[in-house]
């Protein structure tokens, strides 16, 4: 019996049983053939013996469909894309799909060469997480080529004007609110927001979210200040920097991510301020990082694995197609409270 570390062929497999390539491939893909049963047995456990396994393009090829789903996200690094990816390969894994990761590093050219690579591997569905850099006119253009590949997409924790197709993410207003509400019930009127990119719909979501705590409030909007960051480790530091030279007089801050947030705090450590007793801080994703920093993170948490696994389930079970109605799906955020925010009282 033949046995190299070369893949086998269902050549290979019908040559070691002496029967023809048609009746050994109607055999193994279990399809009605007139074989008897007996040398159906032989077939099979020789395949087995040989350790031959289907080769997944070819059955995708005479099925019309590949099982193989594209994740395409934009910053690996990022714990919450790491999460987000864990949820969608659980999901795929258990439905017996396959599934290609690319990582943009934040680049939108990257974003589209990935699209075209993932189309290219014949995958039957992309998810797509949109880099910060990408404008309303670059995720339109990430569109256009989805769909001039004819290819069924869904968005997570990213939203597009011109999104035909759907979507899953987290009520970001709601985590603005419930970031603001809450330092606003601590006694904290004078709030920082390092915010993500303003082109991002995401950005001016959480946005409306602290204005409407604020307005509830009785407290006037005019009073937070708004620093833009790109949701990096270095951007929280560098807004921390600004906000020590220009803001003193700040109390709270809100970073519109857990990285940002842990970039911001060192900061602002390393310059003699305490935290929560001279400034409080609440960031946003719930990054495990920040269950270990000196001064555990307060922060708003994001189910990345449950967008993730909801997403692959769309895709999966054909909820998503194209040019089908979109399909809009939100979780809800969770405040999670830890001892980076000081209850002041009086």
């Amino acid at each position: 019996m033949k046995n190299n570390n070369t893949r086998i062929t269902i050549k290979q497999v019908a040559e070691e049983v002496g029967l023809s390539i048609t009746i050994v491939s109607q055999v193994l893909n279990n399809r009605p053939c007139r074989v008897s049963v007996e040398k159906r047995k032989l077939i099979i456990n020789t395949a087995r013996k040989m350790n031959y396994r289907p080769n997944q393009v070819a059955v995708g090829l005479v099925k019309g469909q590949r099982n193989l789903i594209g994740l395409a996200i934009s910053d690996i690094r990022n714990g919450f894309f790491a999460d987000l990816a864990k949820g969608v390969e659980d999901e795929t894994r258990k439905n017996g799909w396959n599934l290609l990761l690319c990582n943009s590093n934040g680049s939108h050219r990257t974003e589209l060469d990935n699209i075209q690579t993932l189309a290219d591997q014949g995958v039957s569905g992309i998810i797509l997480n949109l880099s910060s850099e990408t404008t309303e006119e670059m995720g339109a253009e990430c569109i256009r080529l989805l769909e001039k590949e004819r290819i069924p997409y869904i968005l997570v924790d990213s939203d597009l004007e011109s999104n035909t197709s759907g979507f899953v993410s987290l009520d970001h207003e709601m985590g603005g609110y419930m970031a603001a509400k809450y330092l606003l019930e601590s006694a904290h009127k004078n709030l920082i927001c390092i915010t993500g990119p303003s082109h991002l719909i995401a950005t001016r979501q959480r946005l409306n979210g602290v204005r409407r705590a604020y307005d509830e409030n009785g407290y006037s909007y005019d009073m937070v200040k708004r620093i833009e960051g790109k949701y990096t480790y270095v951007s929280g530091r560098s807004a921390a920097e600004q906000i020590i030279e220009e803001y003193r007089d700040a109390n709270a801050i809100f970073a519109f991510n857990d990285l940002m947030a842990i970039g911001a705090m060192q900061v602002f450590q390393e310059n003699g301020y305490r935290i929560p007793e001279d400034l409080s801080v609440i960031g946003y994703d719930d990054n495990i990082a920040g269950v270990f920093l000196p001064t555990p993170l307060s922060t708003i948490h994001q189910p990345a694995e449950e967008i993730g696994k909801i997403a692959a389930e769309c895709l999966i079970n054909n909820q998503v197609m194209l040019n089908s109605q979109e399909r809009r799906i939100l979780l809800q955020p969770e405040l999670i409270k830890r001892k980076s925010v000081l209850s002041v009282t009086g």
